[in-house]
């Protein structure tokens, strides 16, 4: 009776499956959707799961053996100068470049927007164009700038009656210079996001306003300022994770100093956590204490980013 059972549904599978096969309607959605499954799996998931096991190992040189060591390379980071000189390189470039970037992007776009002015298109090009400008070539434009030699910077200090300044050797000017290189790289590019957000306000508040009898800084910080909160916090995160994932201005500045070829810039003070990364995977071969970092930055990012939007109140009930 089993084997007579088990028979008669044999039939009924093959047709099942004859059925399936022989409507397109069924089996092509899941043919045009595979390239993306087979993309996502082999460039997306694989990696994030083989980057959690390498965070717990260590590989041992250059064998392409591993080792698992469970939490050790996580402790170590913690207890790594180098990587709390990332740290604080990392919140200082942060607030510098939001107490730097933000003010004046926020004051450039009001001026943009304002019907006054003439060739409006031209100035957003303007200063628009180095955020799409390459991080290398912008880091050999702010090598040049800062040149002992021949520097323009140099050549403003000297022409105020200072002195050369060695801003390429000495740690007090590590953040003054990716600061003011970072400033003229992206100041335009947030710019844009302001003056997209002022371009939604409605007219007829800004007309209200001017017919009370608030002049341009009233309006600026009882109207404009409250209606671009969105727009402050997206520019603020993406500060944040630009400050975090930083690198190849530092490595174009600090690898053709004086000093010698090193991504930890002067004094060993210019240490900011992808370059560190990037010398301990593949100057050290430490491919799991790397990997630890990363993922120590990625929770950085992740907290700040969830901060920052309940500073802002966004994403949640506001009461």
């Amino acid at each position: 009776m089993t084997t007579i059972a088990k028979s008669s549904t044999q039939p009924k599978q093959r047709s099942r499956m004859m059925r399936f096969w022989g409507d397109q309607r069924k089996w092509m959605p899941y043919l045009f959707l595979a390239p993306f499954f087979i993309t996502f799996f082999v460039f997306q998931f694989y990696p994030l799961v083989r980057s959690v096991q390498m965070g717990f190992s260590e590989s041992l040189g250059y064998t392409g053996t591993w080792e698992w060591v469970g939490f050790k390379n996580f402790s170590e980071a913690f207890t790594d100068r180098h990587v709390w000189t990332s740290f604080r390189n990392f919140i200082y470039f942060f607030a510098g470049s939001l107490i730097t970037e933000v003010p004046v992007a926020i004051l450039l776009a009001t001026m943009l927007a304002s019907t006054l002015l003439l060739f409006r298109g031209v100035f957003r090009t303007f200063f628009f164009l180095p955020s799409v400008l390459p991080g290398v070539l912008m880091g050999l434009v702010g090598l040049w700038f800062f040149s002992e030699s021949r520097g323009l910077a140099n050549a403003i200090v000297q022409g105020l009656g200072g002195s050369r300044v060695l801003w390429a050797t000495l740690p007090a000017y590590i953040m003054p210079t990716l600061l003011t290189i970072a400033f003229w790289m992206w100041m335009g590019y947030h710019a844009v996001f302001f003056l997209a957000g002022i371009s939604g306000i409605e007219k007829s508040i800004i007309e209200a306003s001017i017919v009370d009898g608030a002049n341009y800084w009233q309006r600026l910080r009882y109207i404009t300022l409250p209606l671009l909160k969105p727009v402050l916090a997206y520019v603020t995160i993406i500060i944040a994770l630009g400050s975090l994932t930083t690198y190849d201005i530092q490595a174009i500045i600090f690898s053709s100093n004086s000093i010698g070829d090193s991504l930890s810039g002067p004094g060993g003070q210019g240490w900011f956590f992808i370059p560190y990364i990037t010398d301990v995977a593949f100057s050290y071969f430490r491919m799991g204490y790397a990997t630890a970092i990363g993922w120590l930055v990625f929770f950085i990012a992740v907290l700040l980013t969830i901060l920052q939007l309940r500073l802002y109140k966004i994403g949640g009930s506001e009461e």
